[in-house]
């Protein structure tokens, strides 16, 4: 596979152009990305085996932490994370709370980048699209931020913890839209969940689920040649 600016090279005559116009495509100009399992991904359980050996205590681990209801009030702003963790410890066995702590604490160290995708945006970048972040995450963001390859590139970036507001909720879509001064026909949204496409669609985006970078520049390049 070529490097991603390479990727694709089409060029259109007035006609092809014309014809897309009266089938009522816009011109993509704004790419939106999800963070978790697009830009950046971590593994919980690999995580949770660096402190815990026994698989069922890793399983027990994860589940508090990354999908208890503490999680999603973090990624909502509505607790913090002395709050959190103290609720988390309390419905663990004491025997997990050192691990349970240092897995809390700890976490987004091992936060890792899907180098692929961040060269294909920082590809769009450098061809004149605006790229922005829109993502449920929780304040601790502002920490790890800087280990997002193309943070640097990005245009705008609204996190779910910030606003209190969390997709797929449609109104976080809409301080985006608000925010940046964007018009939804001519932006593009990038999640690894269905619903989140979904409302994106329905607030007049075009979108995408993310199954892995190959798959993505395939379906945004198509999208991208229509102009």
């Amino acid at each position: 596979m070529g490097t991603p600016s390479t990727l694709l090279r089409w060029q259109q005559t007035p006609h092809d152009l014309a014809g897309r116009l009266e089938r009522g495509a816009r011109m993509i100009k704004n790419i939106i990305f999800d963070m978790g399992n697009v830009l950046m991904r971590f593994d919980d359980m690999e995580l949770a085996a660096r402190f815990v050996d026994n698989q069922e205590d890793q399983r027990l681990l994860c589940g508090h932490v990354f999908s208890g209801p503490e999680w999603i009030a973090l990624d909502a702003g509505s607790i913090d994370e002395e709050q959190a963790l103290s609720s988390i410890l309390s419905a663990l066995p004491e025997r997990l709370h050192d691990a349970a702590e240092n897995v809390f604490l700890n976490w987004d160290r091992y936060f890792e980048p899907i180098q692929e995708t961040n060269d294909y945006a920082r590809s769009l970048e450098q061809r004149g699209y605006q790229l922005y972040l829109l993502s449920n995450a929780s304040v601790r963001f502002a920490r790890y931020r800087a280990q997002i390859p193309v943070y640097d590139c990005l245009d705008g970036v609204i996190v779910s913890a910030y606003v209190q507001q969390m997709k797929p909720d449609r109104a976080i879509y809409e301080t985006l839209l608000s925010t940046y001064e964007l018009d939804p026909a001519e932006c593009f949204f990038i999640d690894d969940r269905e619903e989140n496409i979904a409302t994106a669609r329905a607030c007049g985006m075009e979108g995408v689920v993310f199954t892995d970078p190959a798959s993505l520049i395939r379906t945004l390049e198509a999208r991208l040649r229509l102009f």
